[in-house]
């Protein structure tokens, strides 16, 4: 059989002396295929190439080198098989996604398809058919099955690849512990330093736990900071966890910052007979990781008792949507006494809680838990409406402290619901005091639209728990607060460690001359008192005065001053 590559079916010369209408057929023929990237071919059934057409366009060589058996060699190694018809006996159709080379070396994804065409009069068998440029969407498909299996920023594996790994384990019936880590106030060096450098820590970190792991274990990076790792037992999920601390505790250089980070583990063992395995054996680790949390730095393993405390937080939660309802909630209220006149010039609303069953529930167990799961805005709503409330039965003058949360000035228009608070009970904002916690500042004061507006709606606003997190004295000098209120833990410090209380007198100093006032809580004994009076604080509040009370209690025994 005669090969030829200059058409498809009819004779080159015949072509150029056809009638014109025939010419332009063909040149549109022609141009069809180059638009579309596609060669068309047939072939005998020795599997020789016996005519190609736009073999040239799809790989930048000549449709010449497209025809005899030779063609197979341009096909990679792993496809040829599949693409040799002599293979093909009893079938009349094909189709594969193979591997051609280009005239670069590359290798280009196209779609084989073909059809037999049976012997007929005189003609022998002979098969025809397309070859289709695929590369462009066949590379899509690989970058979304990466992004699938993969993290894009660190190049970990994802939830799902993590979920696959677990379920073959359980398949094996091998053992199995999985290590969730969570990176220790990340918010702050997104906050400080920005997010590119935020991006590059979590590259280096995922680098660092790759680096720890023993080389059968599978990490996934599961979402902002959390990553994960299942090794084969716990022996080695600690280990990990001990190398990776020595990592951190040496630093990190990112460009031009240096950070010492630090990380939360939880680690739990996979339990192959429990209900839903793979979801049981990651919950277990997160409430590992629950704990850890509550000391920071540290890696917990899993316990019953752990499973205990999240079905007691689960019951509060739900209790909490109608306590507010039910008038579970209270406020009792602790004076903040001038050490000058001996008399308080405000009242700290502390909220309290009741419950008909439960019993007496710790603001530090019920307030947290309603800001972790999106409730603390209601609450927060109550505790100002019934404060107001509180405030219009009192004397005139008395002021009032009120505590707010990090997770409500997140919310948009905060500022402008509590001024509307305000003025439904004809209050003036300027006797009410927001109290922000100093964590609270350093991610929310940046930004700042919330808090200016407070301002300009009259609120005064303090800086709560001075002394417990980063860049304090960077906002005491940001003009956006009042005042500061000195945590108890910082107090501590100051009344038994001179080089502390020589910071404390500076700071107070600092705030005099600011402008800010400065408010020491949690004061207990005549010691603390006669250290913060040498440092010169002027007012404080704690047990030392009074215990927490109805607001009605207090001022009918003591005399607010304005």
């Amino acid at each position: 059989m005669d090969l030829h590559h200059d058409d498809f079916g009819f004779d080159g010369e015949a072509s150029r002396s056809a009638k014109p209408d025939f010419r332009r057929s063909s040149d549109r023929y022609r141009a069809a295929l180059k638009a579309g990237a596609l060669v068309l071919w047939w072939a005998d059934l020795e599997g020789r190439i016996c005519a190609a057409m736009g073999w040239e366009t799809l790989t930048g060589q000549p449709d010449r080198l497209a025809l005899g058996r030779d063609c197979l060699d341009r096909f990679h190694p792993e496809d040829r098989g599949r693409l040799d018809f002599r293979s093909l006996q009893g079938r009349d159709r094909l189709q594969v996604e193979c591997r051609v080379r280009d005239a670069q070396g590359h290798w280009r994804w196209v779609r084989a398809r073909g059809v037999l065409i049976p012997e007929s009069e005189g003609h022998p068998a002979e098969w025809v058919g397309t070859l289709e440029d695929m590369h462009e969407e066949r590379l899509a498909l690989e970058r979304a099955r990466y992004l699938a299996e993969r993290d894009a920023l660190t190049g970990l594996g994802s939830r799902r690849t993590l979920y696959e790994h677990l379920h073959r384990l359980r398949g094996k019936d091998a053992t199995a512990s999985v290590v969730l880590i969570d990176v220790d106030r990340f918010k702050a060096i997104n906050d400080l330093h920005g997010h590119q450098i935020g991006d590059r820590f979590l590259v280096r970190l995922a680098q660092a736990l790759v680096a720890c792991a023993p080389a059968h274990a599978v990490c996934a990076r599961m979402g902002g900071d959390e990553f994960c790792a299942v090794v084969a037992d716990a022996a080695e999920a600690r280990a990990l966890c001990a190398r990776l601390k020595t990592v951190c505790t040496a630093g990190m250089a990112l460009g031009a910052v240096f950070c010492v980070p630090d990380f939360s583990a939880g680690i739990a063992d996979a339990d192959w007979s429990a209900l839903n395995p793979v979801s049981t054996v990651l919950r277990r680790a997160d409430l590992a990781l629950y704990s850890a949390k509550t000391q920071p730095g540290s890696a917990l393993q899993f316990t019953p008792a752990m499973q205990d405390e999240a079905d007691a937080r689960e019951l509060l939660l739900h209790a909490i949507g109608t306590a507010c309802r039910n008038d579970e909630f209270f406020l009792e209220y602790q004076p903040i006494i001038s050490l000058d006149s001996d008399s308080p010039v405000a009242f700290e609303a502390l909220l309290r809680w009741q419950h008909p069953t439960l019993g007496r529930i710790e603001p530090s167990v019920f307030v947290r838990l309603a800001e972790q799961n999106g409730m603390i805005g209601e609450l927060g709503r109550w505790v100002l409406n019934r404060a107001c409330a509180d405030l219009l039965r009192a004397p005139d003058g008395l002021q009032l402290a009120v505590n707010v949360s990090a997770r409500q000035l997140a919310e948009p228009g905060f500022a402008e619901a509590a001024a509307a608070i305000v003025r439904a009970h004809g209050l003036d904002p300027q006797r009410l005091t927001l109290e922000l916690t100093e964590s609270v500042a350093v991610s929310t004061v940046a930004p700042g639209a919330e808090i200016e507006a407070l301002r300009r709606h009259g609120f005064r606003l303090v800086l709560d728990d001075f002394g417990t997190e980063y860049a304090a004295l960077s906002h005491v000098s940001s003009g956006l607060f009042d005042g500061i209120k000195l945590s108890r833990d910082f107090i501590a410090d100051c009344c038994t460690a001179d080089r502390a209380w020589m910071v404390l007198r500076h700071v107070v100093n600092l705030c005099d001359d600011l402008g800010l006032t400065v408010v020491a809580e949690g004061i207990e004994t005549d010691e603390e008192l006669e250290c913060l009076r040498a440092a010169g604080v002027r007012l404080v509040q704690g047990y030392y005065y009074d215990r927490p009370r109805r607001l009605s209690e207090l001022y009918q025994t003591r005399t607010a001053v304005a």
